[in-house]
């Protein structure tokens, strides 16, 4: 069963149990909360202290205090508060104050614990009112906001809750280099020493926007009839706005998150038609069981993105997304499958039904991105650099993709042709117009590329990705893998100031100048995410500290 059925048969059971007791019928649970629960619920003791709806505690017997403040919103005349675990420190939400049924409406704050405790979920928190606006509906463009302060902490306590943003709410989460906002699993902060966390202990980030996919039709983005289903729970996300704004995610670190099944799952942080005003900047994701970063449609732009042994691909794009990126590194030692998946739509854009969308196929630009891989094989495929597939389209500078991995499935390359075969607008059609390129990148891999899917024919059959892809005029090289250190840094991640190739030969290669083109981009000396010699920047700092969560 899908996880979003699930969900919809637990909604209405309630609704049809509230009906049998007459009256009004209000869908909105309380504590009523139906679902299979694998995990304890963390409960608040009473602390004897009147402040069991947070407020003052003393800190120590001296008599100093110190201010521990959990969260609070008011709704329909009713206020709701998370309750104070005095002997821990943490604040405690039940399912009365969020739940998978609940549209929160209000904008509060969540606060850094100065205890450094922890703000403890057990259910979902959706901000905004998820609209159809096919029924009627009319998304609030000015929905409530959720904020959350530099070194938060919180945690989820079941596999199926997750953050859900929506059309028109914002959420506000802006950390410091040392003071990250986290979000993870009730495993890692309970101080049980039998808990381990591990992926799917909850359900990650699903922002919901308002910028154009290929899922919609031109007509219905005009009209604001744009209703795209997400995966998880049914909510919406689709419109006509590139600019719409969501929020910002800043300094952010996102932990043993995903859940779901195939083709209907949560990722760590799911990007649903969010457009360009939203910031997503300074991000780590660790141990998701599906993709890090899932981008289906919008125009979001992502930069110093990392990425460290998810199950699934580290960035996965889908159904039109034309947003940037900068300052990627996927490293996935133990699992993982691509380092990068893209797709451009679920429409073939020859048909009369493809070319009535709202927008084209996916076409991002890229800069300074490595992968790095032993190619090994994780619970959802090989570890392996990029595979572009469906009539996708990228501009890619800067590359740098390491893979010990020598068997088919862990190449540093696909062009996955099964549903896009020879035509005139697939991804081997794309490649030799220049509409997939690599610019100034570099493979140190066991494998270049897979074979191809589908046997090309006409003007295709002749195609030779090898030949594309070493085009002088782009500056790419094809180096073998020897061993990591002939490449990458004392770290593991960073691109050697002198690499070289398989054979112990200097490999030297410019990288591509973008500021001038775009403002977005960042001009650097090196290729890859991250240069050797970058080591004071927050950049670099946010990379070592990245890396040492890991551990």
């Amino acid at each position: 069963m899908k996880l979003a059925g699930l969900f919809k048969v637990s909604l209405i059971t309630s609704a049809l149990v509230l009906a049998g007791c007459g009256g009004d019928v209000n869908i909105t649970p309380t504590t009523n909360d139906n679902r299979v629960d694998n995990s304890q619920d963390v409960v608040a003791p009473d602390t004897g202290n009147g402040n069991g709806n947070g407020g003052d505690v003393d800190k120590d017997a001296g008599g100093d205090t110190d201010t521990l403040v959990c969260a609070s919103y008011t709704m329909g005349g009713k206020e709701f508060k998370g309750e104070l675990d005095a002997v821990k420190k943490n604040c405690v939400y039940n399912t009365e104050f969020a739940n998978n049924a609940k549209d929160i409406t209000s904008s509060f704050e969540i606060k850094a614990l100065s205890s450094g405790g922890a703000h403890i979920f057990q259910g979902a928190l959706f901000i905004g009112e998820d609209v159809d606006t096919s029924k009627g509906g009319v998304v609030n463009t000015d929905g409530p906001t959720l904020t959350i302060e530099a070194g938060a902490t919180i945690a989820f306590t079941k596999a199926e809750n997750f953050v859900r943003i929506a059309r028109g709410a914002q959420i506000s989460a802006v950390g410091e280099v040392d003071k990250p906002i986290t979000f993870t699993s009730i495993k890692e902060i309970d101080g049980d020493a039998t808990t381990v966390p591990a992926m799917q202990d909850w359900g990650g980030i699903q922002i919901n926007g308002m910028a154009q996919t290929v899922e919609c039709s031109k007509t219905e983005a005009e009209q604001n009839q744009c209703n795209v289903d997400a995966e998880g729970v049914v909510s919406y996300y689709g419109g006509n706005n590139n600019e719409d704004s969501s929020g910002s995610l800043q300094h952010v670190v996102v932990k043993y998150a995903g859940f779901g099944v195939e083709g209907d799952e949560l990722n760590s942080i799911t990007l649903n038609a969010v457009g360009s005003g939203t910031t997503v900047d300074y991000v780590h994701i660790h141990n998701g069981y599906d993709d890090g970063i899932e981008l289906f449609g919008g125009t979001v732009n992502i930069k110093h993105i990392v990425v460290t042994e998810t199950a699934d691909d580290g960035i996965d794009w889908d159904t039109g997304w034309k947003g940037k990126g900068q300052f990627i590194l996927v490293q996935t030692l133990t699992q993982g499958n691509h380092g990068f998946e893209t797709d451009g739509g679920k429409k073939d854009p020859s048909t009369a039904d493809g070319q009535d969308r709202a927008t084209t196929v996916s076409y991002p630009t890229i800069a300074n991105a490595t992968v790095v891989s032993n190619g090994v094989q994780g619970p959802r495929g090989y570890g392996a650099g990029m595979e572009m597939k469906e009539w996708g389209k990228a501009q890619l500078h800067n590359m740098l993709f390491v893979n010990a991995g020598t068997e088919a499935g862990t190449g540093c390359f696909d062009l996955y042709n099964e549903k896009d075969k020879s035509t005139s607008m697939g991804v081997h059609a794309n490649a030799n117009a220049g509409e997939i390129a690599f610019k100034n990148s570099v493979f140190a891999c066991g494998l270049n590329f897979e074979e191809v899917e589908v046997p090309l024919t006409d003007d295709l059959a002749n195609f030779d990705i090898e030949a594309w892809f070493t085009k002088p005029e782009n500056g790419n090289k094809l180096i073998g893998f020897k061993d990591f250190a002939s490449v990458l840094g004392d770290n593991g991640v960073a691109t050697k100031g002198s690499m070289l190739d398989k054979d112990g030969n200097t490999v030297a290669v410019e990288s591509s100048k973008l500021s001038q083109q775009d403002s977005f981009f960042e001009d650097v000396a090196y290729i890859g995410a991250i240069g050797e010699s970058e080591t004071d920047t927050t950049w670099a700092k946010f990379v070592a500290m990245s890396l040492e969560r890991t551990k």
